[in-house]
């Protein structure tokens, strides 16, 4: 019983020491990690080390961020720049699409007016760049019709004609009336009949040129014929021709040429002035031509002829109510330049004393202030 005791004892601390050397063995051997790996040595660490590698990994964090933001901020940078290009190219494509609208909304004004000069065939200035354009186009497309029917068939020759220019693209006809009245230095006459007929033609849409034929006529009683300072022949005188005395008829006949300036270059209201010189040919005599004599004195069948030159001024506007018809009004200065020329006398004179009465009326008609208002017509061909 000791004996079993006593080796069990012995087995004990055997087993005890075979343990110890074990755990030794054990405590003293590299530490295994779970995945059974020899682990590393544990570092020796203390609240200092682990302080500094602590705010080492927040260096190293910043840092790493630090590169981001700036990698980020390069790339914001570069897309800031497209932006400012890309606006740059947006307000450029503006003011060049805003211009552009400009130019086409100009091109379409100015092809609307145009459009309306060739179909109105208006000849206000500003269309006259246009008119020509056109003629000359015309023009060159019949040209070369002409040209392209002598080709396909040049036996036949057909000529078309071409577009004629401004220049006596026109000719018009005017005839009027009205009243004149002759302001001399002694006497103040009226015409009882004031008519006339022009032929003229525009050698631009602003000048013409004319030819025109005049003719006035008027009566009035010899007041102051040569038998006032004789009694005797004043009785006489009146007994035959009558208390009135002798009525004298002036005539003139004149043919002009004359120059128009038309101050708008309108096609309804066309205002203007003109002037002109024209040779006449006037006629005076008395009506009452029954022979009287008193002495060596005779009178009847007296007559006086003069030839003059004249230069007339003109205001007037023509109104067209159509293309082709409309009316003309005009204001008329007329005077003779100069003495007369051709003079043609039936009487002597000396035997025949209302001769020269007629002469110095003529000479003073011919050479006073003749003022016009005339009224006419306007026809164009």
């Amino acid at each position: 019983m000791k004996t079993k005791m006593l080796l069990g004892l012995v087995l004990s601390l055997s087993f005890t020491q075979v343990y110890a050397q074990f755990e030794e063995q054990v405590l003293n051997s590299d530490p295994i990690n779970v995945d059974g790996y020899l682990a590393e040595d544990r570092p020796v660490m203390d609240g200092e080390l682990a302080g500094i590698r602590n705010e080492l990994k927040k260096q190293k964090a910043s840092t790493q961020l630090n590169k981001e933001k700036s990698k980020d901020l390069g790339k914001l940078t570069q897309q800031t720049e497209k932006l400012l290009d890309s606006q740059e190219e947006y307000i450029e494509s503006k003011i060049e699409s805003t211009m552009a609208i400009k130019e086409f909304n100009k091109k379409v004004e100015e092809n609307q007016k145009k459009l309306r000069c060739i179909m109105e065939e208006s000849t206000d200035r500003d269309c006259e760049p246009y008119m020509k354009r056109y003629k000359k186009k015309a023009k060159e497309a019949v040209e070369q019709q002409e040209v392209s029917i002598q080709q396909a068939a040049p036996v036949i020759q057909k000529t078309v004609e071409a577009p004629s220019e401004r220049i006596f693209e026109s000719i018009k006809v005017l005839p009027y009336a009205g009243g004149t009245s002759y302001n001399g230095e002694k006497e103040e006459l009226e015409a009882s009949l004031s008519a006339g007929l022009k032929v003229e033609t525009n050698i631009s849409n602003r000048f013409a040129i004319g030819v025109g034929f005049n003719y006035s006529q008027l009566n009035t009683q010899d007041f102051a014929h040569s038998m006032f300072n004789n009694v005797n022949w004043n009785n006489g005188y009146y007994n035959h021709f009558g208390q009135q005395g002798r009525e004298i008829q002036f005539k003139t006949m004149g043919l002009d040429l004359y120059g128009k300036f038309f101050i708008t270059g309108g096609e309804r209201f066309r205002p203007y002035v003109g002037a002109g010189l024209g040779i006449n040919r006037a006629d005076l005599k008395y009506t009452q031509n029954n022979s009287w004599s008193y002495g060596y004195n005779n009178f009847g069948n007296e007559s006086y002829k003069s030839t003059y030159v004249s230069g007339s001024l003109a205001l007037g506007s023509e109104i067209m109510i159509t293309k082709n018809f409309g009316l003309n009004l005009e204001a008329n200065y007329l005077t003779g330049l100069g003495g007369s020329f051709g003079n043609d006398e039936a009487k002597n004179p000396y035997y025949n004393p209302d001769q020269k009465r007629l002469k110095e009326l003529g000479d003073e008609i011919i050479n006073a202030h003749a003022l016009s208002i005339f009224v006419g017509a306007v026809v164009t061909f």
